[in-house]
């Protein structure tokens, strides 16, 4: 893990190396044929990326839970709840694409020791 004064940018770095990955004739990912350090590389920064995103969606539940009386009174408007709604249900699916690639990028790495 590095240190708190290192900057950690996950997507930032996903989004990056995600082009690097070879393509298959059917235009898929092709994971075999793909550089193992590229593959680890991918694999940490899903995971990491899958963690901040379900710790954020819990922390807007918490958000959430916590402005009931808000809610309720209107001063939360039900535009804003709409809003979040849509964004944790996408940050969900993210967290789920991201659980994926990075098991499909595990699986190929498993036997890979960079010395």
């Amino acid at each position: 893990m590095a240190s708190r004064m290192t900057a950690i940018r996950p997507m930032r770095d996903l989004m990056a190396r995600l082009p690097k990955l070879p393509l298959t004739g059917e235009q898929e990912v092709d994971f075999a044929a793909a550089d193992p350090a590229l593959l680890v590389a991918i694999a940490d920064d899903a995971e990491m990326l899958m963690s901040a995103m379900h710790n954020g969606v819990g922390a807007m539940g918490q958000l959430l839970a916590h402005s009931a009386v808000m809610v309720e009174d209107g001063t939360i408007s039900a535009d804003c709840l709409e809003a979040l709604g849509f964004i944790m249900s996408e940050l969900g699916d993210m967290a789920a694409g991201c659980m994926a690639l990075a098991a499909h990028c595990r699986r190929e790495t498993a036997d890979y020791n960079p010395s």
